[in-house]
């Protein structure tokens, strides 16, 4: 008879995930009133009222989360995608102490109560969302001005999904995900050192696509802080502001590489293969989407299929692991590929003040897919190319070699065994006795 499951490991469950949220809230909350009295300090001269700095507080936690926020007499969604993926490794982290504390107490299913482990492990993870949504929802609409817009609760969403899901499979792996469990441990690993690998150098040919813009638009970028009235301050302000946005601008890049483009505050698309001549602010990397581009920046595109190409030939271990994956290892590397950029998409664009800043970022429909789609191809064309080199079939033969002399050895092995055994019966049939050189034969037996 199926009886119900004790409560105690439920309690223990809960209070581990309410106490997790309890040490983020502890982090965020107090860092939020830190920077906002900063703010409230530097308006000083607007004889800003006290209750402006709970405001903006929560008004700053719900921005950072993905939320819309109107204060100001402007419309903030643009995240600071900086300290975005510092609060997401903090709940990431935190998720991951509730995943591992959950699977310590019911490391395994009971064939008796086949669910009693999901239940167990849904209800921490549950509790810790719910638990930390709840209130940021409730602070950030009533005190920090905040207004649940569609874009915005899914942004919020994925920000909780992804970093629970991250933290799950880091503790568990895949193995216990319904529908994730087909894939061999080994073509996941190999994915995912694949999709770290693309991330990676995805950031890297970011930033030089957009050091590269600098140096060819030097002129406009110098004299950006020369319309403030301290052309320093104002350079080493901006400077930390774009620092804040940078995972945003790298994409930002990444999708004007693709030919998806960065839109200007809806008055146009300034990517690789079209210009626009629509209004920015004097801010540094703005610059560089204003105005004429060489004709060479049509073949943009092309850096991201050798990025794909390059990550998947380049280190022989490397190459050889990806050919052993074939076609499912990529397929998967792809997968988790499109979904870290989609959500990266997502949080790249928005508002943040008048002007060009309005409605700006790349399209969080089309930018992932373009950049997914032109880094498969070369993903797909360094495949190719392992498979033509026969460095698959190099790496099956040494399998196969490794095999054989496995075998080879287990049989010698077993061989020489027989033998010395053989020899040792043999030694002992004709051992000489011991006795005889010890007793003296004239001595009475």
């Amino acid at each position: 008879m199926h009886t119900s499951p004790h409560p105690q490991p439920y309690r223990r469950t809960i209070f581990a995930a309410l106490m997790e949220v309890v040490k983020i809230d502890l982090i965020v909350v107090p860092a939020g009133f830190v920077v906002a009295i900063a703010f409230w300090i530097i308006g000083l001269g607007s004889q800003l009222p006290y209750s402006a700095i709970p405001e903006w507080a929560f008004a700053l936690w719900a921005t950072v989360s993905g939320l819309s926020v109107s204060t100001l007499g402007f419309d903030f969604s643009l995240a600071p995608s900086l300290v975005t993926v510092g609060l997401w490794l903090l709940v990431a982290t935190g998720a991951k102490r509730v995943v591992r504390g959950t699977a310590a107490d019911s490391p395994t299913e009971s064939d008796e109560d086949p669910g009693g482990w999901w239940a167990l492990m849904g209800t921490a993870l549950g509790t810790f969302v719910v638990a930390y949504a709840g209130p940021l929802l409730v602070v950030s609409v009533l005190v920090g001005q905040a207004t649940v817009t569609p874009v915005g609760f899914l942004r919020l969403f994925l920000f909780l999904v992804t970093a629970v899901a991250w933290a799950f499979i880091r503790v568990r792996g895949i193995g216990d995900i319904p529908g994730l469990a087909v894939i061999a441990d080994d073509t996941w690993n190999v994915s995912v050192g694949l999709t770290r690998r693309l991330l990676w150098a995805a950031a890297a040919l970011g930033a030089i696509v957009l050091v590269v813009g600098i140096v060819i638009r030097w002129s406009d970028v110098a004299d950006t802080v020369q319309v403030y009235s301290s052309p320093v301050a104002a350079g080493i302000g901006l400077i930390v502001v774009q620092a804040l946005f940078a995972p945003s601008i790298v994409y930002s890049a990444l999708s004007w590489s693709a030919g998806t483009g960065v839109s200007i505050g809806g008055a146009g698309t300034s990517s690789a293969f079209t210009s626009s001549m629509a209004p920015v602010p004097d801010v540094h990397v703005l610059q560089l989407l204003e105005g004429d581009y060489p004709a060479w920046t049509a073949a943009a595109p092309a850096l991201l299929v050798l990025l794909g190409l390059l990550c998947v030939i380049l280190g022989r271990d490397r190459a050889r692991d990806i050919a052993a994956q074939s076609w499912l290892g990529l397929g998967v590397a792809i997968g988790i590929l499109f979904v870290a950029l989609e959500v990266l998409a997502l949080f790249a664009g928005g508002a943040l003040g008048p002007l060009g800043l309005s409605g700006f970022g790349p399209s969080a429909l089309t930018s992932a897919l373009a950049i997914t789609g032109w880094i498969g191809v070369g993903m797909t064309a360094g495949l190719l190319l392992i498979r033509l080199s026969g460095l698959h079939t190099e790496y099956s033969e040494f399998a196969e070699d490794d095999e054989e002399d496995a075998d080879d050895y287990e049989d010698g092995t077993a061989g020489a065994f027989e033998e010395d055994r053989t020899a040792d019966a043999f030694d002992e049939d004709n051992a000489e006795p011991v006795a005889d050189d010890i007793v003296d034969e004239d001595e009475p037996r």
